[in-house]
């Protein structure tokens, strides 16, 4: 059986219908498998017509809530990745799995890939096959560097030792080190895939054009519509990956700067093609709903800055559940609290401060001369520049500024 994957948080239920649809249209005895990133709050339904749901107690996770608060949407939603490969692979049996991300259509049979698979462990699909210009548009090379070789909106796998033991690495790097912060060499999930072809044996990298179409190799790719289909050089798309996409079309993706729709004429059709499908699947609803894990049990929003400390103290396990805000000793009273109670500063805005030398030298003296300064510029600016509530900054600050 031709057996496909991919992962979500609830608002990209649309895109999961639609990806699923497309598929079991061209592979009409496949099965499809979803993984729920999120929890589904009440508003996802129990069963779907075009696709199994897997919930993420099955799979595998760690069993603290960690991976959940120290990663936002996107690094948590890449992190799970190898733990899903592996549960279906393992615990379910499946002999291969193509993994695809939910913002892509299939619009024609994976035949070549599917008769093939059994031969590798692994096969992956690079960004590019030929140079990008070298001008100033992006993406150009270096963001490619940044964000890997290989674009991980398409993986598959057999149920080899090989591809096994390579999952097995895999998480090991995901459960700590999946962040999106390409100054340091991470791109989530995808740059450590740089890795595999050196480390790992049965890789196939897959070089057919037709495969993984999307913004980034659109130079060499140019799609027209003839015969009723979608064609690159005279073949026809297999799939196409629409990330970055802006559903009002005014633009290609928003991470691109180099094509414009009057470069490709026919691509603009591809495009409204899919929004219709998202609409018809529920986007304008679902679009919109919540990711559960981006809050404190109490609905206070988690920053992002919150999430990167909680990773550099190493989600210290006396903390507790870090998403609950009653637990006394917990984490969520830890980050509002004083270190000292001799002139106080909240411990968030003593993290804060280290990491800033800016704000070193404007308050050289945070727990002396420069107390009150700091603490009125963590007031206004805090909230502004790091997205913590206000209505739980202020009374923090004011209880603390004249202690």
């Amino acid at each position: 059986m031709d057996n496909l994957c991919t992962i979500i948080s609830k608002n990209y239920i649309a895109m999961a219908r639609t990806l699923a649809q497309s598929f079991l249209e061209h592979h009409p005895t496949g099965k499809v498998y979803v993984l729920l990133a999120d929890e589904d709050e009440g508003q996802i339904q129990a069963s779907e017509p075009s696709f199994e749901w897997v919930r993420l107690p099955e799979i595998g996770l760690p069993s603290s809530p960690d991976m959940r608060f120290q990663y936002d949407i996107t690094e948590f939603n890449t992190a799970v990745k190898p733990f899903f490969l592996e549960y279906l692979l393992v615990r379910r049996g499946l002999e291969s799995i193509v993994y695809l991300d939910p913002d892509t259509l299939v619009t024609q049979r994976m035949d070549d890939l599917y008769r093939r698979l059994p031969r590798y462990s692994i096969v992956l699909t690079p960004h590019i096959l030929t140079p990008l210009p070298p001008d100033l548009q992006k993406p150009g090379e270096a963001e490619l560097l940044q964000a890997g070789v290989y674009n991980l909106g398409f993986i598959a796998l057999s149920r080899k030792d090989e591809a096994l033991r390579m999952l097995d690495w895999w998480k090991a790097r995901l459960t700590r080190e999946c962040v999106m912060d390409p100054a340091r060499g991470y791109h989530v999930d995808q740059k450590w895939i740089d890795f595999v072809p050196a480390l790992f044996e049965g890789v196939r990298i897959w070089k057919d054009p037709a495969y993984n179409a999307a913004y980034w190799n659109l130079h060499e790719r140019p799609i027209v519509h003839r015969n009723g289909m979608y064609e690159i050089g005279g073949k026809p798309v297999v799939f196409y990956h629409f990330s970055g996409l802006s559903a009002d079309l005014v633009r290609i993706s928003k991470h691109q700067t180099r094509h414009q729709w009057t470069d490709f004429p026919d691509l603009y059709g591809l495009f409204q093609g899919y929004v219709s499908r998202l609409i018809a699947n529920g986007y304008a609803a679902s679009a919109g709903w919540r990711y559960a894990y981006n809050y404190f049990d109490n609905g206070v929003v988690v920053p992002p800055v919150v999430r990167k400390l909680y990773r550099k103290l190493g989600a210290p396990a006396h903390f507790g559940n870090p998403f609950q805000t009653l637990t006394p000793n917990g984490f969520y009273r830890w980050l509002f609290t004083a270190a000292t109670s001799s002139a106080p500063l909240p411990n968030l805005l003593r993290e804060i401060y280290e990491t800033r030398v800016d704000l070193q030298r404007l308050f050289p003296e945070p727990q002396g001369a420069s107390r009150h300064s700091l603490m009125a510029w963590a007031r206004q600016f805090v909230p502004i520049e790091y997205g913590v509530d206000p209505v739980v900054w202020h009374p923090v600050i004011d209880s603390m500024i004249y202690a």
